[in-house]
């Protein structure tokens, strides 16, 4: 009779720690599905929000209110950039000149009409100068309506919601029906997976700090590689440094679609884990096996997330 009461208690200590450890990987899913849908959400108004959505002139480097940083930068460039890039186009319109005048067979075929169009290069490389920080602005505004489109249309739900059946249900169900070893390893993978979660947070935060820091670079000297793109020759400054805009501006775009990506993933693995079968040792290997797949997928967000800017160069065909 007293072995019984001691079998009956070791079971229940037994269901009662399986029910607590399924609990606790549930849990780790759930915080990384809610840690990843909230931060991105399309109503979010944080720091993701900041990054991802602020536009050059609108950024100010805090969440709310503060100054925004392209004042000072375009204050910067009119005064310093601006002279020395009038200067350059100066040079660049002398250089087509000389050009455009003995091209015409060593001066055998003079044409007069070469000074009507070197006085259209002239006209509108100062346009270009003029307005860089305007072509500028409507560049990162195609750029900051993708980031726009693609959070509202894909991140406009959570990833799974609290009752959802297949984590607090389903999975939960086929948990319990584990072993407390294999519990004990899944709750590990599941613990590291929701710590590698807010490394992805931290890596997209250092990367979009980055590439914001790189756009006031880029704009503060624009108006020199404007002044080059009337010539042939040098023009090719100014087309670089227009295709690094555009990388620049749709970087944010390329993030969205990498946690698009390992949203669907995320659901997928966690589906299939829901749908193992329970009470064999195929179950507890294949659920195992689905964890450390996701713990891979987390850590190769990671890697795909510092590789948007080189992802995003490479479209652009930007050096």
């Amino acid at each position: 009779m007293g072995w019984e009461i001691v079998s009956d208690l070791m079971s229940s200590l037994e269901e009662w720690l399986k029910g607590k450890l399924a609990d606790g990987i549930v849990g780790c899913l759930q915080s990384t599905c809610d840690t990843l849908s909230n931060t991105f959400s399309s109503d979010n108004k944080g720091m993701m929000k900041m990054f991802l959505k602020d536009r050059p002139e609108e950024f100010t480097g805090v969440t709310s209110g503060g100054t925004p940083i392209w004042s000072g930068i375009e204050t910067i460039t009119n005064n310093a950039i601006v002279p020395i890039a009038m200067f350059v186009l100066v040079v660049v319109l002398l250089y087509e000149l000389i050009q455009m005048v003995i091209s015409g067979n060593n001066f055998r075929e003079f044409d007069m009409g070469i000074f009507f169009k070197w006085s259209v290069k002239a006209l509108c490389g100062i346009l270009l100068i003029s307005n860089v920080f305007y072509i500028a602005t409507n560049v990162f505004l195609f750029g900051s309506s993708a980031v726009n489109e693609g959070l509202s249309t894909l991140f406009s739900g959570s990833f799974f919601t609290s009752g959802d059946p297949h984590l607090s249900g389903t999975l939960r169900s086929k948990l319990i029906t584990l072993e407390v070893g294999t519990l004990l390893i899944l709750l590990l993978l599941a613990c590291l997976i929701a710590i590698v979660a807010f490394v992805v947070l931290g890596a997209i935060i250092v990367v979009l700090s980055s590439r914001m820091i790189e756009i006031f670079m880029y704009l503060s000297i624009s108006p020199i590689p404007m002044a080059t793109m009337m010539n042939n020759d040098w023009g090719q400054i100014g087309k670089n440094w227009l295709r690094n805009i555009l990388a620049l501006a749709f970087q944010g775009f390329f993030i969205v679609v990498a946690l698009t990506i390992f949203r669907v993933i995320l659901s997928n693995v966690i589906t299939q884990m829901a749908s193992i079968g329970t009470g064999s040792t195929v179950t507890s290997g294949a659920i195992t096996g689905s964890m450390a797949i996701l713990l891979g997928y987390v850590i190769a967000l990671i890697f795909t997330i510092f590789r948007s800017s080189q992802i995003s160069k490479s479209v652009f065909s930007a050096q």
